[in-house]
């Protein structure tokens, strides 16, 4: 058994990198092989069955004959999650039952995430007659920052879309959006209300972009996201408190109460995950500390791994997706560190304090790691800030969170002083994330893949526990690729980064971790920037120690809307715009710089930027059009991100007869609304032999120029190119 189980999660787990999926066909014929091998070669049976189980489940998803097609639909839905307030929107969850008049069967994937401009009383669990505007899944596609259509997939969501009318249809409204109301009254005017309904029934409406990164850089935002941890200390604290009362009460020297304990333990966290409103992480979760528990309770002679093994196994058979979001990897590692953890504990720590503190120890590092693998960067700050608070946290805040809302729901005499307690209780919290994001080293950056996380982690433990013979050996060759790629060359590479930021612009140019750049994409007035999701993450995935300067082509939201994003993060950066272009310094890391503008207004005053390392040429012409081209005399170059987005209006013939660019990149954004870049742009480049690239269609676009040559890759076909980041239907 254990053998198909471990061919089963590991099958279905590699299915975060795979590059295609397995058509019907090929699935029967596996399915086949595998019930010929499963007595004689479990393994590969269980390889087999995971494959075509994952590969079923995620065809469903990205289909393009499934009903929720791109277009204008009226469509009858129920609400299942609280509204995500924006300045701007309301973001909401819906399971579509009817679109067009026609029901969905069974087999057809029917959950979407849409947008609503203003205030709009939507009711938890009341079904709606919307008319909407649905596109498939998407977002911008970068090194290490979020990828929003992996992020949709793994939470079964089939498009995306916005409301433009509704209608309330009969039906009931769902108990939690009564709980949630109460709670949202009572708690209003708590400094910490919004982390007393994160914890108390996973409402994190009013959690701030503010809070989330002061949780996000001190390494707490477990604490206050609803998971397993959550669960299995529910759970933990149910089975002490009954066992202890069990014990004083009904004395039984056989331990016959302990499968009635465990039984009710099971019940209450069963009813937490639905107070949490049982989304896909949450059923995740509940799902792996069912699983522990239940072979608690049987009583079998389980090994730990063998837990961990089968808790995965059934995890992944009800919700094979999981694989795509974070949380089931850094959630699996947890668990795994932990046991590795235990088994690797020096024999002089006895004491269980000692043994906490080497756990979480450990446990910071190697999720550390991992999350570097996943999101590029890390926060110094998670040790001392766990050390402090998952005790506070699991033995006192959630206990008294959750017995505070529950006391309010049963209307309990003075529910507003326990609120105020629990409220106290997370101050602490509160806190010590305010001040851990203060200090340095609150978001470190490190460009680690997850094999080569995987690697460092591997010959770090050989080289500490020395389990096999000439373990330093083979820890040395673990690490050897990543020595080699942190030694310094003679004639360092430099390289150009066009950033998938929708219909705007940014560029990075990076050499010796240091960066140029060159326009920063758009800010709204929800508080969304490009700058914040995209630009910053990739710096820091990337290793930047320094931005040197920082270029505003022109003020165009969509080219200078995150300056002071920018700004505030890398204080010492040098911003150049305006009429500073033509004074800008000439020399930067040893590349040669050209700086060109015309004393025009608008568009056609944009900074033009021409980077040369004496054998390859770059050129950043921000939003110039036909009259600033008619005035430049320019050389040939290499790399060109056009001018304008790809809007006819530049690009012009006469121009393009000097620039001749052998690669072309679009800055324009997927199914943007101009419809850049415009065909007849696109088809002068073709004349003129250039290969073209457009974010939009492939993601970020890099550009490596080194002593044997460039290399053009984009992030679709080259950085990334999994099943999932193909182009949506």
């Amino acid at each position: 058994m254990n053998s198909f189980l471990i061919g089963w999660v590991a099958a279905i787990s590699s299915g975060l990198i795979w590059p295609e999926l397995l058509p019907a066909l090929e699935r029967i014929i596996l399915i086949v092989a595998a019930l010929v091998l499963v007595r004689r070669q479990p393994l590969w049976a269980g390889v087999l069955m995971g494959v075509c189980w994952f590969s079923w489940q995620a065809s469903a998803l990205i289909d393009p004959k499934q009903p929720l097609q791109t277009g204008r639909h009226q469509v009858e839905a129920t609400l299942l999650s609280l509204p995500t307030r924006a300045a701007l929107y309301q973001r909401t969850l819906w399971q579509v039952e009817q679109i067009d008049g026609t029901p969905l069967q069974i087999q057809h994937p029917n959950r979407v995430s849409l947008t609503h401009q203003g205030p709009a009383p939507w009711l938890l669990g009341e079904r709606y007659r919307l008319d909407v505007t649905l596109r498939p899944p998407s977002g911008t596609l970068n090194q290490f920052s979020w990828n929003s259509r992996r992020h949709y997939l793994s939470r079964r969501i089939v498009a995306t879309g916005r409301i433009q009318g509704f209608e309330p249809l009969e039906g009931s409204v769902h108990w939690r959006q009564h709980l949630a109301d109460k709670l949202q009254q009572a708690t209003a005017s708590l400094p910490r209300g919004d982390l007393i309904r994160a914890l108390a029934m996973a409402d994190r409406t009013g959690l701030s972009d503010q809070r989330w990164r002061q949780l996000r850089q001190s390494g707490l935002t477990h604490l206050v996201a609803i998971s397993g941890l959550h669960l299995t200390l529910v759970a933990a604290l149910v089975v002490s408190g009954l066992a202890w009362a069990s014990r004083r009460l009904l004395p039984s020297p056989s331990g016959r109460g302990r499968g009635v304990i465990l039984m009710l333990a099971a019940t209450v966290v069963i009813g937490y995950a639905l107070l949490a409103g049982l989304g896909l992480a949450t059923q995740r979760a509940l799902i792996m500390t069912l699983a522990g528990m239940a072979l608690l309770a049987t009583g079998r002679q389980a090994r730990p791994w063998e837990i961990l093994l089968r808790a995965m196994a059934l995890l992944l058979l009800f919700d094979p997706l999981a694989v795509l979001a974070p949380g089931y990897w850094l959630s699996c590692a947890a668990v795994a560190s932990i046991l590795l953890l235990l088994w690797l504990k020096p024999l002089g720590i006895r004491s269980k304090v000692a043994t906490l503190v080497w756990i979480q120890c450990g446990l910071t590092l190697m999720l550390g790691v991992v999350q570097l693998g996943w999101f590029g960067s890390v926060t110094v700050h998670a040790l001392w800030a766990n050390l402090l608070m998952v005790p506070w946290v699991s033995l006192l805040a959630l206990p008294l969170t959750l017995a505070a809302a529950l006391w309010l729901w049963l209307g309990g005499p003075a529910g507003d002083e326990v609120l105020w307690l629990a409220d106290a209780a997370l101050w602490p919290l509160d806190n010590i994330a305010t001040l851990a994001a203060s200090l340095p080293g609150a978001s470190l950056g490190w460009s680690l893949s997850p094999v080569a996380a995987a690697l460092a982690l591997s010959a770090s433990l050989l080289l500490w526990r020395r389990p096999l013979p000439y373990s330093g050996t083979w820890a040395l060759l673990l690490l050897l690729p990543l020595l080699l790629s942190a030694l310094p060359t003679r004639d360092a590479p430099w390289r150009v980064h066009v950033l998938d930021v929708r219909q705007g612009l940014s560029v990075v140019v990076e050499r010796n971790r240091r960066a140029l750049v060159f326009d920063t994409g758009a800010a709204y007035p929800s508080g969304f920037s490009y700058a914040e999701r995209v630009l910053q993450p990739f710096l820091l995935g990337h290793s930047i120690v320094a931005v040197d300067h920082l270029v505003l082509s022109h003020g165009d939201n969509d080219h200078a809307g995150g300056r002071r994003v920018i700004q505030a993060y890398w204080p010492e950066v040098a911003v150049i715009e305006g009429a500073g272009c033509l004074s800008a310094p000439e020399r930067w890391q040893g590349l040669s710089l050209s700086w060109h503008r015309q004393s025009m207004a608008g568009n056609n005053g944009s900074c033009v930027l021409v980077i040369d390392d004496g054998r390859h040429r770059v050129m950043l012409p921000g939003d110039i059009e036909h009259e600033a081209e008619r005035r430049m005399t320019v050389a040939p170059v290499d790399l060109l991100v056009s001018p304008h987005h790809g809007s006819r209006s530049s690009s012009s013939p006469e121009w393009l007869a000097q620039v001749r660019p052998r690669w072309v990149v679009h800055p324009s954004g997927w199914r943007n609304r101009w419809a850049f870049p415009h065909p007849e742009v696109v088809a002068r480049y073709h004349n003129l032999g250039a290969q073209q690239w457009v974010t939009g269609d492939h993601g970020q676009v890099s550009a490596h120029f080194g002593a044997d040559g460039a290399t053009m890759m984009s992030f679709r076909e080259q950085l990334a190119p999994y099943w999932y980041n193909h182009r949506p239907w």
